[in-house]
């Protein structure tokens, strides 16, 4: 044999090792899908606990921190995630997350606003936020609004807010605002009956509209036909044979602005609804002060 010959033998009896494809047991395989289906219901818990961002821009955001609350009548909605200054340092962008479900309310004409204390003789406003965090409020817009994401918030609430105590919310318009301010009171006999809430121009600036609040207990007062003028502060007049009579509607009138009302004893039309509009009157009408409607209230 020669030696080529034996090499070549050598070689044959070297075993030659075969590979073959390993077979998954089903032992891994129940635990990779069990782990696969965990992983994506726990991925969409979190995308449907995470609600929608948005992004509300004020001019003084002053008491709002993360973690500060949108409401809308009285139910939390979003809360801040963010507060900044805007990239030209005169605004505050306020980022916000909306709770899951709550998207629908970031719509074209949605309104928000810090909400504040308010004191005035006699009433306090938004006494919450003297006791505890302020937060932001907000108006929705229509359902079949576009989306948005973007807001410029109100410096103050808007005079068509909806009230969330049972209060009748009116509008009063005027040519001026005067000297009324939210807070001050809205009388009848010289008894306060409601509350003046806020004011802001026409959307074609030619009117002011004052928003005011009927206590709940008072609203069947307002009627079709009732009649609002401004009041309050104290009158002096002085006469050489009827010497100087002072008047004033009464101690909290004469402490600050207020507006009136009266209703007719007759045909006073229909009871007034939330967002009816009345004219504001600069000064009583003698008759006016003459009605006497018996009106039940309760109590």
């Amino acid at each position: 044999m020669s030696e080529e010959q034996g090499q070549a033998k050598r070689v044959e009896d070297i075993p030659v090792a075969t590979i073959r494809p390993r077979r998954m047991s089903l032992a891994w395989v129940v635990p990779i899908l069990a782990l696969g289906i965990v992983g994506y219901l726990v991925w969409s818990q979190v995308m449907r606990e995470q609600g929608e961002m948005i992004t509300i821009r004020f001019v003084d955001a002053g008491g709002l921190e993360p973690g500060s609350e949108i409401k809308h009548r009285g139910v939390t909605v979003g809360v801040v995630r963010e507060v900044k200054l805007a990239e030209d340092w005169k605004r505050v962008d306020v980022h916000a997350e909306l709770v899951p479900g709550a998207s629908g309310l970031a719509v074209e004409g949605t309104k928000f606003w810090v909400v504040r204390a308010q004191v005035s003789f006699g009433k306090i406003a938004g006494l919450d936020t003297l006791l505890g965090p302020r937060y932001i409020a907000m108006q929705p817009g229509l359902v079949d609004q576009p989306k948005q994401v973007a807001f410029v918030a109100l410096d103050q609430a808007p005079a068509t807010e909806p009230t969330s105590d049972g209060s009748l919310r009116l509008v009063l318009m005027s040519d001026r605002l005067g000297t009324l301010s939210p807070g001050n009171p809205v009388l009848y006999r010289e008894i306060r009956v409601g509350t003046v809430r806020g004011a802001q121009l026409t959307n074609d600036a030619t009117k002011v509209m004052i928003s005011i609040d009927i206590d709940p207990k008072y609203t069947p007062l307002i009627h079709a036909k009732t009649r609002f003028w401004r009041s309050g502060g104290v009158g002096v007049d002085f006469g050489i044979f009827s010497g100087l009579s002072v008047q004033a509607d009464s101690l909290e009138a004469a402490m600050s602005s207020s507006v009136s009302l009266a209703t007719p004893e007759k045909r006073a039309g229909e009871k007034a609804g939330a967002g009816d509009v009345f004219e504001l009157a600069d000064e009583v009408d003698g008759d006016w002060l003459k009605w006497s409607p018996g009106i039940g209230i309760g109590g």
